[in-house]
């Protein structure tokens, strides 16, 4: 009988544990560890009632009490059962606070991703050697004393470990070589040499991805596919093919399992920033964990080939009409191509870093024709359509022996806005012209104004670089560019990063040309053809445009100008006019002032309630309820009860937060 009992309580427990203790304390304790832990109380509630039956002799020998007196073994019944639950909500909350919720779940997915780790703390481990081998973890220390000395040598020294350390470490040096606003010149011109030529990967590899993209074999899609790669990188390699029509094209595909790598390195990347940005000053002044959160987002877009399709056919369309241009674009093949594979137009020649005996090959005359071309349509793309390739080094510049050139790559594209766009145009014909008073308002317009800035010793300051490039000078606008963004740090302004992107893709621009022509100038080139693209760049019937789109948009707010002015003097007569505050969330501190006085209050009536149940308990006074139980001390117990449940529900929003951090 006692059996049955145990069993039944048991079951009545788990469900009152399972539904109503879960309800209470608000913290999902594990359906598996609250039934396990309310079955053990629940089968062991009759036992103990009995035993308190005895205690208050109630009962005998483990008798179970007759009709005479059943109300009081029924009062001690629900005490000892009300108890109970209380002491299982204090051991769920107990393993909780030990063993959050899902920690078993957790650990199995865990040991799935066992080999996972592995091959983490492998990567790491061959990075980290790398760092030792190249000296670099000397540089991870908080103070590097030799820092600004011997910029030069750490770029040099970082670059050729991330060269060693493979594709996405080759990338993010690429990456950094564009925040020319925000790390030293001598990073940005060594990590701009990182190149990331790899032995090829064999063709049958390739084939099984180009069949995965295009649903079919490859002969069925391309009358000829030669197996030997034209380029093999480290994130891609390209291919000939010729079309069914004899059109022919490239085929660039991504290397098998490269995100998968990217993946590994992704975490790698940001571990070494964070740690880097806890431990070392130079590291934290720079950003460096917001320039590698900033790369891996767009190492993320550029393994997606769709982005760089989408690219290629806006650079495309924004130089259609330079029809008689020595400089094309390719066209490309939007249904062969996809996220992993791109099918283009093949631009015939070799890239210009190497194109020594093709240039000899050509007049003066073809490579001025060349320069000329690829700087207007460069100009064009910066100042004029506001979409532009960001990464016109000599690699991505093709020339061929009939004297025509042709861009590659388009996986690195800037965009600048219109405004930016006319700031950029006005700063170079302010240095043209000598203009120092034009140059500074278009800094401050492209840059904004720092606090606290002498607007005349800025001033004076852009005039000293002005004369430094009067006349011209050999180093052309690449050390303008240079100049400008020492200055501009220098001043405390913040770099945006199309801004930047612009200033080194005009900057990169002029080291391709000198390749072309040495004795080149960017700052000749502009004011050679400053009339012709000023008045591209002010097209009457795009300015009617944009000037019918001002009006329409600032009509309403002159409409309504008159209204607010009246209503802000009447304030003003009545004495009521309110300032509101900025970045003040005033609903937010209400509800933390009323959350904070609700469970402060919670806290002083659940320790009144275990005070006075203690008190209660220890009176002994009031008539008996059993032979050896009195009344007080009998509801002191439920007092004090009460306590802990209280004391219950204000512990376990504390534990529930915690376990969501």
């Amino acid at each position: 009988m006692n059996i049955l009992w145990s069993i039944l309580l048991g079951l009545l427990n788990a469900v009152v544990v399972g539904v109503l203790v879960r309800r209470t304390i608000t913290v999902g304790t594990g359906a598996l560890r609250n039934t396990i832990v309310s079955l053990v109380i629940g089968m062991s509630l009759w036992p103990i009632t009995l035993q308190a039956f005895e205690m208050f002799g109630i009962s005998q020998d483990g008798d179970i009490p007759w009709i005479e007196m059943s109300f009081p073994a029924v009062m001690v019944f629900l005490l000892v059962f009300a108890w109970l639950i209380v002491v299982q909500m204090a051991i769920l909350l107990a393993i909780e606070l030990v063993l959050p919720s899902g920690s078993f779940t957790h650990l199995l997915r865990s040991a799935t991703r066992v080999p996972v780790w592995y091959r983490r703390v492998s990567r790491l481990s061959q990075i980290q050697r790398i760092l030792l081998r190249y000296g670099l973890a000397r540089y991870m220390r908080p103070r590097i004393p030799t820092l600004r000395v011997s910029t030069r040598e750490i770029a040099k020294t970082t670059a050729e470990a991330f060269a060693a350390a493979g594709v996405t470490f080759v990338k993010l040096g690429q990456f950094v070589a564009t925040r020319a606003d925000m790390v030293p010149p001598e990073f940005v011109e060594e990590f701009s040499k990182l190149q990331s030529d790899v032995p090829a990967v064999p063709f049958e590899d390739i084939r099984a991805e180009l069949e995965s993209a295009w649903g079919r074999p490859v002969h069925e899609v391309f009358a000829e596919f030669d197996t030997v790669p034209l380029a093999a990188a480290s994130v891609a390699q390209v291919y000939r093919a010729v079309a069914f029509d004899g059109t022919e094209v490239v085929v660039k595909v991504q290397r098998p399992k490269l995100r998968r790598q990217v993946r590994a390195d992704s975490d790698i990347v940001m571990t070494l920033a964070e740690r880097l940005e806890r431990t070392a000053g130079w590291a934290r002044s720079i950003g460096v964990t917001a320039i590698a959160r900033g790369f891996l987002e767009t190492l993320a877009e550029e393994l997606d080939y769709r982005g760089e399709l989408r690219q290629t056919i806006a650079l495309r369309n924004a130089t259609s009409h330079l029809e008689d241009s020595v400089v094309r674009i390719p066209q490309v093949y939007p249904e062969l191509s996809g996220e992993r594979v791109i099918v283009l137009e093949r631009i015939r020649g070799v890239p210009l870093a190497k194109a020594g005996p093709v240039l000899e090959g050509l007049s003066d005359i073809a490579r001025a024709d060349i320069a000329r071309d690829l700087f207007l349509m460069v100009a064009r793309q910066v100042l004029i359509k506001g979409i532009f390739h960001a990464d016109l080094h000599a690699g991505n510049i093709m020339i061929d022996t009939s004297g025509r050139a042709g861009l590659i790559d388009f996986g690195s594209v800037g965009r600048i806005d219109r405004r930016d766009r006319r700031d950029i145009t006005l700063l170079l014909l302010a240095f043209e012209h000598q203009n120092s008073e034009a140059a500074m308002n278009a800094v401050l317009d492209i840059f904004g104004t720092p606090v606290g800035i002498d607007l005349r010793s800025m001033q004076r300051d852009i005039g000293q670089i002005m004369l430094q490039f009067e006349g011209g000078m050999p180093a052309g606008s690449s050390a303008l560019f240079g100049e400008l963004l020492e200055f501009v740090m220098a001043q405390g302004f913040e770099m945006p990063s199309a801004v930047a992107n612009a200033f080194r893709a005009i900057s990169t621009l002029e080291g391709s040309l000198r390749i072309l022509d040495p004795s080149i100038d960017l700052l000749d080139m502009v004011r050679e053809h400053a009339d012709e693209l000023m008045r591209e760049s002010r097209d009457l019937a795009e300015s009617a445009e944009n000037l019918t789109l001002y009006v329409g948009s600032t009509l309403p707010v002159l409409a309504s100008l008159p209204v607010e002015l009246s209503r802000v003097v009447k304030h003003l007569q009545d004495g009521t006019l309110d300032i509101g505050t900025s970045g003040l969330n005033i609903d937010l501190i209400k509800n933390l002032v009323r959350s904070t006085v609700d469970q402060f209050i919670q806290v002083i009536i659940a320790t009144a309630f275990i005070l006075g149940g203690v008190m209660m308990m220890t009176a002994d006074f009031g008539p008996p309820l059993a032979p050896d139980l009195r009344l007080f001390t009998y509801f002191g117990a439920w007092v004090l009860l009460v306590g802990f449940v209280l004391s219950a529900v204000v512990l376990a929003p504390a534990l529930r937060e915690r376990r969501f951090r």
